[in-house]
């Protein structure tokens, strides 16, 4: 929708898509702003989970930048953020400076599940 949106002109544009989901099915999306040069900022949520169906892991996890990377996102708009509160400022300025770019750039906001969190400290203390 994001790269329609682009296409038709209405800038900045952007994509909102889960780690799991990019895997699974946002990867082909992404190709095809690449291979059509859209104005298209995809901001991923990388929790290291696939929180939808139970918290498992992602098979993301560790690899989404060289995804991007390989799909043809110049690696210079691969941005990496941690969204906390102690962040905004980085993360406004790196939103910013996407949003100006003219081609294809990704920012991946990292921040492992709190659920997953809670999992691997009760489990830790189990062993």
């Amino acid at each position: 929708m994001a790269k329609g949106a682009a296409d038709a002109g209405l800038v900045p544009s952007f994509a909102v898509i889960g780690d799991s989901t990019f895997t699974h099915s946002g990867i082909t999306g992404l190709l095809d702003c690449v291979n059509q040069q859209s104005k298209v900022t995809v901001i991923i949520l990388d929790n290291e989970a696939v929180a939808m169906t139970g918290g498992q892991d992602s098979g993301a996890v560790g690899k989404i930048e060289n995804i991007c990377e390989g799909v043809g996102v110049e690696p210079e708009h691969i941005r990496l953020v941690v969204p906390l509160k102690k962040n905004h400022d980085e993360m406004v300025r790196v939103i910013r400076e996407e949003m100006a770019y003219a081609g294809v750039s990704v920012i991946i906001a990292r921040r492992p599940c709190i659920q997953k969190l809670a999992r691997d400290k009760r489990d830790k203390r189990k062993a």
